[in-house]
């Protein structure tokens, strides 16, 4: 899916995608190692796996288009996007580009050349190093090829099969058809494998058959039949004659050639079709791919032949349907797969599948033979998420699509809950058999559960053992004889929110009413009516702010209410013309409110202006948003789409960024040549950088004070400097002392003996004198051109020169400063305040010649010293004063503005 970099946002990663439909490639590294790899093509980048291991090595940089074919040797990568061929040698960034005249359907590697298969039907031979053409074969609509593979020994040659069941053999250095094969099986070939055997080889079909066929005396060795169409073929390279076939329902069979019979059969091992089966050469162990989003290692070791799983490395199958993030770095996600999974942003390795929802867990019924299709439950379609009990018992609801059942999870023990959760009023009363929940939320605290119904109705329950507390009622509707009418609202429930105390939850239904409720008490303290209908809310998480998401009934039009819980008022509101809203989400820190339509769009207001500040854009409709508690992330998923995309705050990430208001209308547009930032790496090129600190220094009145805009890393830790390298010297083993000499020359005295001493060499103690003593009479350049200094205009240069250097030659070149050179060095930073540029390096550069040379500023009685300090505390003072009352000022206002009401 193709992402656009806004203002505020940037494309980081995108999670939970492992591989696709298309055909992905293995190739056998030449080193000692000789390691195995995966390369799958996942839209518009290449992933690269090692293949025993299953562990991610590299992902290429984005491509312009979606990836249609893949080749690989062990000297670089071919992955074909549109009209293009790019070449990659280490999976990272492309190294070449080749233009072919269409869009690549299938391609091959043949020596020095590539063999390409486009959409027209045409055959393309290239030259691999340069691009160049060799020779094209035009197709015929009679003859749609499918299959390609080149026959082992077989020079120059390739066989294809096409739609009609038919092979031909073609020589591709001369481009004439050698032979057409009679079709064998009236049907498609789907897949073509070479076998180990020369001349050999295997053939599926759509119809589900797989042949063996020898194309040099065109005879029919055996035949195998699939239930379905065959596409993937893999032959084992260690003695063994097993030949395995996967086919369109996700089934793997295995073959034994030698008897021609089935040795076994793994039914639905995959939930869609199978791209690929691999074996490792000379192992028995074998790779398989598949389009339902998963990749597993095999082993052939059992008695029987048959594989057994080793690895898996999966994602969600299908489209996903909701995701909260669980703490800064975890993210919870459902997906119509019914499964529940748990992604991490900073480790994209580390993953977990909590489970699938069912009435009875696995062991259960196996114990009543029940099959597993029937225990399953509907996919989740909301996730309610409380982490404050995480520890003590299930902190996660999920509602599953048309369902009454509630169940809770737990994301400490990464699996199903205990409890599934549904009023015994549903069960008991005929007319409310039909009842789904509709809306689920937990509380601040993580001890109660609240669910809404399809009929108005309103739980409250005890999440720890899923005990029914109240229902919450409206006062009209008490003096009803029906217990179906007791109930809070009388339309579907979309939203519940609970506010931060956890003493207040806000319901909204699909007639527009918006309902306040006391949850101690259970008792309604305040309606509001809209004539929108309501479709879902989000609480502030710092506020008393709820987001209420509203569409006009009958026609294409929305608005998003924000509404204060203390004071029950509107106080902002958001109009979405043409669209309607399928999700909201404030920021972390509750300054932003984010909407996402069904136009592709996701929208960024400032609450505190009522601005649009920023606008998002997608190829697909947005579903579901989660901003990380911290902030640094945004993640979204989008309609039919089984991937997770993270955004990444360019706030907290970059050095410079924009915030300005934007036209309502505001629409942003792909660029011409749009690449779908799937690995964005938040970085940007030095050129930039420079060219846009130039441009933002040019700006600067010269009245202001501004900043070096150097790293901190650079200056911030200069006072300190040798503190922090003190610390982080290695401790050293405490070392053995060296073994006196067995004996020691003595010599008699008149209280006994004394051992000798030995005589030092007066010429060498001389020597060792007058080196220290040189030593401490160099004089560093900086420090002579310092003291050379005749015009203040050289101070600058000379700062400039400073400014250049690592952080470890600056404190030496102020240590080694000599005491008469000290007044110039302050005559330097003088000069530079007087500039009002590069204020924090004169501060932390001041700062630290005043620590290290602090004895002799005591001590010196230099006129000179003492001058040029009292110039430089007024300068200081004259320069910093205006700027500390404005500060102060602001922030105090910024406090006000944060803690008072909107």
């Amino acid at each position: 899916m193709r992402r656009k970099p806004s203002f505020l946002f940037a494309p980081y990663r995108v999670m939970g995608i492992v591989c696709t439909d298309v055909k992905p490639a293995f190739c056998t590294a030449l080193s000692k190692n000789k390691m195995t790899s995966l390369y799958c093509p996942i839209d518009n980048s290449v992933h690269h796996y090692n293949a025993t291991k299953l562990r991610t090595v590299a992902v290429s940089k984005s491509l312009p288009n979606v990836i249609t074919a893949l080749a690989v040797e062990p000297t670089g990568i071919y992955a074909a996007a549109g009209k293009e061929i790019y070449f990659m040698k280490f999976c990272r960034t492309v190294d070449k580009t080749f233009t072919v005249n269409h869009v690549t359907k299938n391609m091959m590697i043949f020596g020095d050349q590539l063999v390409i298969i486009d959409q027209e039907n045409g055959i393309n031979i290239i030259e691999k190093e340069n691009g160049s053409e060799i020779l094209y074969l035009e197709g015929s609509p009679e003859f749609e090829i499918t299959a390609l593979v080149h026959p082992a020994t077989y020079l120059n040659k390739i066989v294809v099969g096409s739609s009609n069941g038919k092979l031909r053999i073609i020589n591709i250095k001369t481009g004439k058809v050698i032979h057409e094969f009679k079709p064998v099986v009236d049907s498609p070939v789907t897949i073509i494998e070479q076998s180990p055997i020369v001349d050999v080889l295997a053939i599926g079909f759509a119809n589900g058959k797989v042949i063996l066929y020898d194309i040099r005396s065109a005879e029919l060795i055996c035949s195998f039949k699939h239930d379905s169409a065959i596409t993937a073929i893999g032959f084992r390279t260690d003695g063994e004659p097993f030949l395995t076939t996967g086919d369109l329902n996700g089934n793997i069979a295995v073959w034994d050639l030698e008897k021609r019979e089935l040795i076994g059969k793994i039914a639905n091992v995959h939930k869609k079709s199978i791209t690929r089966l691999h074996f490792l050469p000379s192992e028995p162990i074998m790779i398989s791919t598949s389009a339902d989003n998963s990749i597993r290692t095999w082993v052939l070791d059992g008695m029987d032949g048959m594989p057994r799983q080793l690895n898996l490395l999966e994602g969600h199958s299908d489209p996903i349907t909701a995701l909260n993030f669980s703490n800064k770095e975890e993210i919870v996600s459902a997906s119509l797969d019914g499964s529940v999974r748990k992604s991490n942003v900073a480790n994209p390795t580390m993953r977990q599948k909590l489970g699938n929802a069912g009435i009875m867990s696995r062991a259960q019924a196996k114990l009543k033979k029940r099959a597993l299709d029937t225990i399953l439950l509907e996919p989740v379609v909301e996730i309610a998420f409380g982490w404050c009990r995480e520890a003590a018992w299930d902190n996660i609801l999920c509602r599953h699509r048309d369902t009454l059942l509630v169940t809770t999870w737990t994301s400490r023990k990464n699996s199903q809950g205990t409890h599934k959760i549904a009023h015994k009023r549903f069960t008991e009363v005929p007319s409310l058999f039909d009842a789904v929940a509709t809306a689920v939320a937990i509380s601040p605290c993580g001890n109660f559960g609240y669910i809404g119904y399809s009929t108005g109705h309103i739980d409250q329950y005890n999440i720890q053992s899923a005990r029914f507390i109240q229902t919450f009622i409206d006062p009209s509707y008490k003096n009803s004889e029906d217990t179906v009418a007791l109930k809070g609202h009388n339309a579907a429930i979309t939203c519940i929110s609970v506010d931060t105390r956890g003493d207040e939850i806000v319901t909204g239904c699909k007639s527009g009413e918006l309902k306040f409720w006391e949850v101690s008490s259970g008792k309604l303290s305040t309606i509001m009516k809209s004539k929108l209908s309501i479709q879902s809310s989000s609480q502030c998480p710092t506020s008393s702010l709820i987001a209420v998401a509203c569409h006009k009934k009958n026609s294409k039009g929305s608005s998003v209410s924000i509404i204060d819980t203390i004071c029950r008022k509107i106080v902002r509101t958001f109009n979405l013309p043409g669209a309607l809203p399928s999700s909201v989400t404030f920021s972390s820190d509750g300054r932003w409110l984010l909407t996402a339509d069904d136009t592709g769009l996701i929208r960024v207001w400032e609450l505190a202006t009522s601005q649009l500040i920023d606008v998002i854009l997608s190829e697909r409709k947005c579903v579901g948003m989660s901003f990380n508690p911290t902030g640094e992330f945004l993640a979204t998923v989008h309609e039919n789409d089984n991937a997770i995309y993270i955004w990444a705050n360019q706030i907290l990430f970059s050095s410079f960024v924009s915030v300005k208001a934007l036209p309502l209308d505001f629409k942003p547009t792909w660029p011409d040549s749009s690449v779908d930032c799937r690995t964005l790496d938040l970085y940007s090129s030095d050129e930039d950088e420079e060219e846009m600190s130039i441009e933002v220094s040019s700006n600067f009145d010269k009245g202001l004070v501004s900043f070096s805009g150097l790293s901190t890393a650079r200056w911030a830790n200069l006072s300190d400097l040798s503190l922090i390298k003190e610390r982080n010297k290695p401790i050293e083993a405490p070392k053995k002392p060296k073994q006196a000499p067995f004996f020691l020359t003595a010599a008699p005295t008149l209280e006994g003996f004394e051992f000798d001493i030995a005589e030092e060499d007066e010429e060498e103690k001389r020597k060792t004198v007058q080196a220290k003593r040189s030593l401490l009479e160099i004089e560093s350049s900086f420090s002579a051109a310092l003291r050379n200094v005749s015009d203040d205009s050289k101070y600058l240069e000379l700062f400039a020169k400073l400014k250049d250097m690592s952080i470890s030659t600056i404190d030496f070149q102020i240590r080694s400063l000599p005491a008469n050179v000290l007044p110039n060095f302050f005559r330097m930073i003088l000069e530079v305040l007087k500039t009002n540029q590069d204020f924090d390096l004169a501060q932390s550069y001041m700062g630290a010649a005043i620590r290290i040379h602090r004895n002799s500023l005591w001590s010196a009685g230099d006129e000179s010293l003492t001058k040029v300090l009292e110039e430089l505390s007024l300068e200081q003072e004259k320069e910093w004063t205006p700027y500390e009352e404005i500060l102060t000022n602001n922030a105090s206002v910024v406090q006000w503005v944060k803690n008072a009401l909107i």
